[in-house]
């Protein structure tokens, strides 16, 4: 029987309310039935529990593998249903899924080994960009299954102006990520189902070369593609102009996306982190941050 910590447990009870209390009291159950079907032995609760449950396992058929089983939101089910359409040179191969009960039975990659521990950044850029661009799924029939970064953006702008006295500090800077929005919505740029958190942890390293794990699945531009992983790669060098000009003018070639549109794209996804950070009582400390970052990146688009 699983002991899931008691943090993680209040947390998941405070972000879903009875949901959440549901989906924790199946837990034991779910898991005990793919124990039985996949015969599974040595499982074991990862360390670090952020939304979903993850667990190593080894399988008598598949050797080494992962379970999964997403929270009650709707991210668990996107990135369930996208992994579906993924080429699997890129992900981790799946061996079973099912949406009912939110459970994916993975490929383990080796844990530890991920983007951050390349010293090159041209060659975390080069790495990024290729995996990046096999990932991107073309929309067609799917588009139902997954949500679109235009109603995010809008869900998080209607929330701040319906809850303005926690934003003051920010306002303006959410009414320039409003008015670029629009000048980019505009620009009616080809839409794709989007990983949406492609960062340096989501991709790691294996035998048959790097992969990427944990996709939100967003319908977006390409361009949005490239936010999380500047956020991530200016946490290894500090926050300075000469720096982001470098990454935005390495994935400008590796990427193949217009400079000032990759700095555009990445304001408004600080200005929507800022909101989340916000709403959900985030540390100043890491408020702050993104404030300064937003403000240094208004600067050099100006």
């Amino acid at each position: 029987m699983l002991e899931l910590p008691n943090k993680y447990k209040n947390k998941i009870i405070n972000r879903y309310g009875e949901k959440g209390e549901e989906w924790l009291e199946n837990i034991n159950p779910i898991v005990e039935k793919y124990k039985k079907q996949f015969q599974l032995q040595d499982i074991e609760l990862i360390e670090k529990l952020s939304i979903n449950v993850v667990i190593f396992a080894k399988s008598h058929q598949y050797g080494e593998i992962v379970m999964k089983i997403g929270a009650p939101g709707k991210t668990s089910i996107t990135e369930m249903n996208i992994m579906k359409y993924y080429p699997p040179a890129y992900v981790p191969k799946c061996y079973a899924l099912c949406l009912e009960d939110r459970i994916m039975i993975l490929e383990q990659l080796t844990p530890g080994y991920s983007l951050l521990h390349l010293k090159n950044r041209e060659e975390r850029v080069k790495i990024f960009s290729t995996i990046a661009n096999q990932l991107l799924l073309e929309v067609n029939d799917k588009e139902e299954d997954f949500p679109t970064f235009d109603e995010l953006f809008e869900e998080k702008i209607e929330y701040v102006y319906q809850n303005k006295e926690n934003y003051l500090e920010i306002i303006e800077m959410v009414d320039i990520a409003c008015d670029i929005y629009q000048k980019i919505k505009r620009m009616n740029l080809k839409k794709y189902i989007l990983h949406n958190d492609l960062h340096h942890k989501n991709i790691l390293k294996t035998k048959e070369g790097w992969k990427a794990i944990d996709p939100h699945g967003v319908i977006g531009a390409k361009v949005m593609e490239t936010s999380q992983f500047i956020r991530e790669e200016l946490e290894l060098s500090g926050v300075q102009e000469k720096e982001i000009d470098e990454i935005v003018s390495l994935l400008n070639k590796y990427f193949k996306e217009d400079k000032k549109l990759i700095l555009e794209t990445l304001y408004i996804n600080i200005i929507l982190k800022i909101i989340w950070y916000v709403k959900n009582k985030y540390s100043n400390e890491t408020i702050f941050y993104n404030i300064e970052l937003g403000k240094k990146i208004l600067k050099i688009l100006h």
